[in-house]
Parts: structure tokens; C-alpha cells; sequence
């Protein structure tokens, strides 16, 4: 009797007394082994986290690059457990990507090459007396702080002020051909438009498939996936630049890198257009039309936020 009631104790979940008949309890999700244990035991379940988050990230990048809508499918079909999810890879994939384009832009800003076209260009400046030229017009004059501001007359005089000052900084980067500076903000904007376009690119396809009566939600996976996808061949096409770069144009293997990438730049738009076939199963002529829609919208949008964004980051982080 006792050893039925301790195995009946061994049984309940500690943190919230609901029946367990696994690892995991069904009720609130804590795991039944003690967190007090040999450091060994520690040492070896961490290990298998790593392994089976590995096993997660390559069962799903081999999909996500050749299988065209597969991941959002079984995502629909509640086959989730074996790859990783649509929002932590979008955030994955964002991160390394931008961290890779951020390394080869500083590492091509030493490159000798760039260095002495930058101070020749530097020079032939300084010999035309045209340090001091104004690359921003407001109306028919130059843009001057003093002569010839920007004034938002829903702005106040403080704001004016600083908003000037800022155009001011940025004209700097320009008469100083801060091309890094300049670079870094464009990467600085990119993940926030990319960011805001998801959701706007999900309600395109809502309304392009709205006879599918599918949720908006399944179109934001479908997003989600799409712009995964779109940074795992950017870092592809970074690396296999980088690669080529480092040994040398003309050799073998550079020139196999070479058309690696030709042939990634051609799939990233025939990518989503099967995309759109897979998971819409619609005919070729509609899924056609479709992509051609979306894809204008998008990069009018992508143009647009991009801009608009690297304008802000300009005016109010450099």
C-alpha cells in the first residue's frame, strides 16, 4: 500500500500536482527531472538541447532552400516539432545575415584598392575647391541652417533647430564621402523595413488569395518563410563573395562560386513564384499575374520604407 501511494506521488507534477505519464508535464510544462543533479547529468542534457537544436536548424534550411512553400505546408499541417519556427528563423537568418554584410563592408572599406580610389577621389575634390559644396536643396536654393532652412510649421522652433542640424551632419557625410557611415545605415534601416513589411506583405496575399478563406495568420507564415528564405541566400551570396574574393578571380573554385551565385540570384525569384504555386495551388496564368502584382507592390513598399527609414536612422543616430 505505501509503494502504491509513493509511486502515485512520484507521479504528480511538483509544480502544479496534475497527473504525469511522460517527461513533460502535460498540464503547466515542466520537466519532471530535478534541476539539482550530478554536474555530469547537466553537462550531457545540455549537450543534447545543442544536438537536437542542430538537427532542428538542418532539417529545416535544407527545405527552406530547396522545397519552395514545404515549410509552411506542414506548418499548416501541424508537422512543427521538427523544424524550427517560422518567427525564430526569420529573426536567425536576420541577424546573421546583416552581421555578415556589416563584416564585409568594414572589411572592404581596408581593402587597399578602395582606400586609394577614396583619397584620390579626396584629392581631386580638394584641387576643385569643392570641399564645401551643398548636396541638399530645399525649393530652388541650397539648404543652408541659416539662409535657407527646413521649417515644419507643426515643428517647434527646438525642433526646427535639431532637424536642421541633423540635415547639416548628414550634407557632412556627403561632402566628406562617408561611404561607411553611409552604408551602416542603410543596414541600420533594412531589418526595421524588412520588419514592417512582413505584415503588409501578408495582407497583400490576403487579399490576392481572398477566395482561399485562409487566415491572415497562414499568410504570415507564408511571409515569414519567404523573407527566411531571402536571407539565407543572402548569406549564401556574401559568403560565396567573400570566398571568391579570398582566393583569387579565375580560379576553380572561384569560378564554380561564381556561377553558384548566378544560379541563387535566378532561384530567389522563381522561389516564391512556386511558392505561391505550392501552397495556393492556383493555375500557372493566375499564379503568374499574382506574382507579378505582389512582387511591383513590394518593392514600391521596400523602396519606399527603405528610404524612408534610412532618413530617420541618418537624421537621428549618425
Amino acid at each position: 500500500m505505501a509503494g502504491t501511494l509513493t509511486e502515485r506521488r512520484q507521479r504528480l507534477c511538483k509544480n502544479c500536482l496534475s497527473a504525469v505519464t511522460g517527461i513533460y508535464c502535460a498540464q503547466c510544462g515542466q520537466k519532471q527531472r530535478s534541476a539539482v543533479r550530478h554536474f555530469g547529468q547537466m553537462v550531457g542534457e545540455f549537450l543534447d538541447d545543442v544536438l537536437n537544436i542542430d538537427t532542428k536548424l538542418l532539417n529545416t534550411l535544407k527545405p527552406l532552400l530547396f522545397r519552395p512553400g514545404f515549410l509552411s505546408l506542414e506548418y499548416y499541417a501541424e508537422r512543427r516539432v521538427r523544424y524550427v519556427s517560422p518567427l525564430k528563423l526569420y529573426f536567425f537568418m536576420s541577424l546573421f545575415a546583416f552581421f555578415l554584410i556589416q563584416q564585409s563592408i568594414d572589411l572592404g572599406a581596408t581593402d587597399p584598392d578602395f582606400i586609394q580610389i577614396q583619397n584620390e577621389a579626396d584629392a581631386g575634390q580638394n584641387a576643385d575647391g569643392k570641399s564645401n559644396q551643398n548636396f541638399i536643396s530645399f525649393g530652388e536654393k541650397p539648404w543652408d541652417a541659416k539662409t535657407n532652412p527646413l521649417v515644419l510649421s507643426w515643428l517647434p522652433d527646438a525642433g526646427n533647430t535639431l532637424l536642421n542640424a541633423r540635415i547639416g551632419k548628414f550634407n557632412t557625410l556627403l561632402v566628406e564621402k562617408r561611404w561607411l557611415d553611409l552604408a551602416h545605415a542603410v543596414l541600420a534601416a533594412t531589418p526595421q523595413a524588412l520588419l514592417i513589411l512582413l505584415p503588409i506583405f501578408a495582407g497583400m496575399l490576403k487579399l490576392l488569395y481572398l477566395y482561399k478563406r485562409r487566415l491572415y495568420m497562414e499568410h504570415l507564415i507564408l511571409a515569414l518563410h519567404n523573407h527566411a528564405f531571402l536571407l539565407f541566400a543572402i548569406i549564401l551570396l556574401v559568403l560565396s563573395t567573400g570566398l571568391q574574393q579570398w582566393l583569387g578571380i579565375g580560379t576553380p573554385i572561384a569560378n564554380a562560386l561564381a556561377l553558384f551565385s548566378g544560379l541563387l540570384t535566378a532561384w530567389v525569384p522563381l522561389y516564391f513564384l512556386m511558392t505561391l504555386k505550392t501552397v495556393y495551388r492556383q493555375r500557372w496564368l493566375a499564379t503568374v499575374f499574382k506574382f507579378s502584382v505582389a512582387g511591383i507592390i513590394y518593392l514600391l513598399l521596400m523602396a519606399l520604407g527603405l528610404a524612408l527609414i534610412f532618413f530617420l536612422s541618418v537624421l537621428f543616430i549618425l
